[in-house]
C-alpha cells in the first residue's frame, strides 16, 4: 500500500481469538493498522456454506482507534450498515485475543477481564481418550450382571459380553447438564493398567488369561485395529491398544466435565473419577496441587453461575446455531476470585458457595430433573458478591 493506503477484506474472523492467530494479530497491532471491523458473529453471509466472517479495514499509516461494529443482525445491518458499535482505543488492540466488548456490558466485561487470576491458572484442562477406533472401543450398554457387561459393538454389529474390569463409563458432550449425575449409557474398553503415572498396555497373553471374553473380542476386531493409521501398529504386540496416548492417566481423577460445544456454559462433577471422557467432545477440569484447597465444588458453582455464563460467550469462538466452543483455550480465560481461606470471613464465603452446590448435587442425585432453581439463584447471588458486582451490573448480566 501507499503510506496512507487502505485495505479492506472480507475474511474469517476465527483468528481474532484463536491461538494460531496471535502472529497476525501482532502484525496488525504493531502498526495500529486496525481501523474498522464489522463482525458478523455466526451469521451466515454466504448461503450454501458454513462461514464465520467479518469485514476488516486496515490503514497503513496507523490509527488512534478502531470502529468496531457488531453485525449480528445481518438483515438489519444490510439495510443500514449500522449495528451495536464502540470505539476501541489502539492501545487495546494487541497480539492478545481480540475479545472486544461492545454495548452496555463493555465496562463490566473489561473489569472482569482484568482480574489477575484465571481458570487456566488454578486448573488443568484436558480432553478425553483418542482410540482411533471408536467403533471397536466404544460400546453401547445393553445389560449387566454382577461380573459382566453385555454391550453393543458397532464394529461387529452385534452384542458382546465382557468381563467388567476393563470397561469404564464414557461421557460425551450430550451427557452433561449442569449439576446432574453422569449416565452409564456407553462404555469404553480400556486395556491398560495405570502404574507410576504411566498407562501400560496389557499384553494379549495376559488379557486372554484374565479376561478371555475381552481378549476374544479384540481378536475378532484385529483386522480393523491393525488397519488404523495406514497399518501403524500392524504386526506389533500393541495392535490392540490406542494409537494416541494423551491424558490416559488423568481419566480416573475427580474432575469437572464440560461439553466442547455449548449454547449455555454448563458443567457437572465426576467426584470419584468413575467416568472417562470422549475424545475432544468433553473437557476435564482438575485443580492444580497449589490450589487443592479451593475445591472442585467451588469451581462448579462459578462455572454454572449466571455471571460466567454471561461472560463466557464474549471470549469464545462462535458456531452456527448459537453454539460456542468451550475448549481449553476459552475456558482458561474465565476469571476466578481466589479467597484467602485462612481469613474467617472469606473462608465463610467460600463454604457458603460450596454448601449450596452440595445441596444442588444432592437433589439432582435423587432426581436429575429436580427443580433446584432457588438454590441456583442463591449461588448466583453469592457469586455476584464474590466478583463485586453492583446492582446495575447484575441487571446487565440478567438482561434487565
Amino acid at each position: 500500500l501507499k503510506p496512507a493506503g487502505n485495505l479492506a477484506f472480507i475474511l474469517p474472523h476465527k483468528f481474532f481469538n484463536a491461538q494460531y492467530g496471535q502472529p497476525l494479530r501482532g502484525l496488525l497491532s504493531k502498526g495500529n493498522h486496525l481501523s474498522h471491523v464489522v463482525h458478523f458473529g455466526d451469521q451466515q453471509v454466504f448461503p450454501g456454506s458454513t462461514n464465520y466472517v467479518c469485514l476488516l479495514f486496515l490503514h497503513n499509516a496507523g490509527v488512534d482507534s478502531c470502529r468496531y461494529v457488531l453485525g449480528h443482525d445481518l438483515p438489519g445491518w444490510l439495510k443500514s450498515y449500522h449495528g451495536t458499535e464502540a470505539s476501541i482505543p489502539a492501545e487495546q488492540v494487541t497480539a492478545a485475543e481480540w475479545n472486544f466488548a461492545v454495548g452496555p456490558g463493555a465496562a463490566l466485561f473489561e473489569r472482569l477481564k482484568a482480574m489477575p487470576v484465571k481458570l487456566g491458572d488454578v486448573a488443568d484442562i484436558f480432553v478425553g481418550l483418542q482410540t482411533s477406533a471408536d467403533d471397536v472401543f466404544i460400546l453401547k450398554f445393553v445389560s449387566e450382571t454382577a461380573k459382566t457387561f453385555t454391550l453393543e459393538s458397532k464394529a461387529l454389529r452385534r452384542d458382546w459380553t465382557f468381563e467388567k474390569e476393563l470397561l469404564h463409563p464414557l461421557v460425551s458432550g450430550t451427557d452433561i447438564h449442569a449439576y446432574t449425575p453422569l449416565p452409564n449409557r456407553q462404555f469404553v474398553l480400556f486395556p491398560y493398567v495405570i502404574e507410576n503415572q504411566t498407562a501400560n498396555l496389557i499384553a494379549l497373553k495376559e488379557l486372554t488369561k484374565r479376561w478371555p471374553r475381552t481378549a476374544e473380542y479384540l481378536v475378532a476386531n484385529r483386522r480393523r485395529l491393525e488397519a488404523r493409521e495406514s497399518g501403524r501398529l500392524s504386526g506389533t504386540s500393541k495392535w490392540h491398544g490406542y494409537i494416541y496416548l494423551k491424558n490416559m492417566t488423568r481419566q480416573e481423577l475427580p474432575k469437572l466435565c464440560v461439553p466442547r460445544l455449548v449454547k449455555v456454559l454448563a458443567c457437572t462433577i465426576d467426584w470419584n473419577g468413575s467416568h472417562f471422557l470422549d475424545n475432544v467432545d468433553v473437557g476435564g477440569v482438575v485443580l492444580n496441587e497449589r490450589y487443592d484447597r479451593v475445591g472442585l465444588h467451588y469451581l462448579l458453582g462459578l462455572l454454572n453461575s449466571m455471571l460466567l455464563r454471561w461472560y463466557f460467550p464474549q471470549v469464545s469462538a462462535r458456531f452456527r446455531g448459537g453454539f460456542r466452543s468451550a475448549n481449553r483455550q476459552f475456558l482458561s480465560q474465565l476469571p476466578v476470585p481466589l479467597l484467602n481461606l485462612l481469613d474467617p470471613t472469606e473462608n465463610m464465603e467460600h463454604d457458603a458457595v460450596v454448601g449450596l452446590v452440595e445441596r444442588v448435587l444432592a437433589a439432582k442425585k435423587i432426581d436429575p430433573v429436580a427443580d433446584t432453581s432457588a438454590l441456583e439463584r442463591d449461588i448466583d447471588e453469592r457469586v455476584y458478591h464474590l466478583y463485586g458486582l453492583t446492582k446495575g451490573e447484575i441487571a446487565i448480566v440478567e438482561g434487565r
